[in-house]
């Protein structure tokens, strides 16, 4: 069943079936990378790296996005070498976010978050949510890297500017965020609330920079209440960002990267306990990608996002799980965290 952002009664249903931890590295760590690539068509590389398990998600933009035909015909093919390696399915993401970033044509929110919000009525978000998730199935994506639930500092955000947040309001972010989340979760298609721990005071996109932020205490409660609200009613996964927070973590690593970050913030103070992935390892982490991909994994990040092929990454995880830069227990505990998710779609 899909999952949703609603508390229902206690289970007497019985528990999970456990969720066997593969023996080999490669099968253990490929579930963690999510790699993007160029054409309408899946490439050999990427086709060979699935079967072998070397990749468990895929990223996709609107560059990948031709048609509906020609996207299912990509995502079949990507499922397909997934399970002739005895591999669960993939993860298949993209950025249906409403507005400037919307990748797959035709497809909902109809509505940017601004207006969603703006409308007054949280039955919007919840429709919005759901009409995306249809369609996103549709087109054979299981994940939509969305909504953004950062509140913006001022007019001068970037992410205001871009038409990506749903309100100056904090309380206002958290209600139409989780409804707008609730909505896709209940089509079978996976939320995820970023940017963590919020990027409501930057002025420059982190795509394209390398930022380091220092909210006041009141922005960084306001910019943490959406995740207070949206974790305990079960959001699938957070975004975390690549914006260091000296606040949280003094030495100016980025959120993606930062364990103070992603272990002791999200998964310790916030309770957190579903998967964690990273947003895109590019320069903008301050690392080349193999180094932020181990950095990140260390810190508790349980997908490393690669907007383009990934052919050393795999090697540099398992170089640091072997030389004891990764613990294996949790690499374990990740591998378990990305499983259930898959269930929870129907993947695993």
């Amino acid at each position: 069943m899909p999952s949703a952002l609603v508390a229902g009664p206690p289970s007497l249903a019985p528990g999970p079936k456990p969720i066997p931890i593969p023996a080999s590295a490669t099968k253990l760590l490929g579930q963690r990378i999510m790699v993007g690539f160029s054409g309408t068509a899946a490439p050999q590389w990427l086709l060979r790296a699935v079967r072998g398990g070397d990749v468990g998600s895929v990223i996709l933009f609107a560059a990948n996005l031709q048609s509906r035909s020609q996207t299912l015909a990509l995502t079949g093919a990507l499922q397909r070498a997934a399970r002739a390696g005895g591999n669960p399915k993939l993860l298949i993401a993209t950025d249906q976010e409403g507005g400037e970033v919307k990748r797959v044509p035709g497809v909902a929110p109809t509505l940017t978050p601004p207006e969603i919000a703006g409308t007054g009525r949280l039955s919007t978000a919840t429709s919005q949510g759901r009409a995306a998730g249809s369609g996103l199935r549709r087109w054979g994506i299981n994940w939509d890297l969305a909504p953004v639930v950062d509140v913006p500092t001022s007019s001068d955000a970037f992410i205001w500017r871009q038409g990506r947040a749903f309100s100056f309001s904090a309380a206002t972010v958290a209600r139409y965020a989780s409804a707008f989340a609730s909505g896709l979760q209940s089509r079978g298609v996976a939320a995820s609330a970023k940017h963590f721990p919020g990027l409501g005071s930057a002025t420059t996109d982190t795509d394209f920079a390398h930022l380091e932020l220092h909210p006041t205490a009141a922005q960084r409660a306001a910019a943490l209440k959406p995740y207070e609200t949206m974790i305990p009613a079960g959001v699938d996964s957070v975004m975390a960002s690549v914006a260091g927070f000296d606040a949280y973590d003094p030495s100016g690593t980025v959120a993606a990267l930062s364990r103070p970050i992603v272990t002791g913030l999200l998964r310790g103070r916030l309770g957190f306990s579903r998967v964690v992935i990273t947003d895109a390892l590019g320069s903008s982490t301050g690392h080349d990608e193999r180094t932020a991909g181990v950095l990140a994994a260390a810190a508790g990040s349980d997908i490393l996002l690669y907007t383009d092929s990934a052919p050393g990454e795999l090697p540099a995880l398992r170089a640091a799980l072997t030389g004891g830069r990764l613990s294996r227990s949790e690499a374990a505990d990740s591998y378990r965290r990305i499983i259930t998710l898959k269930r929870t779609l129907g993947l695993a």
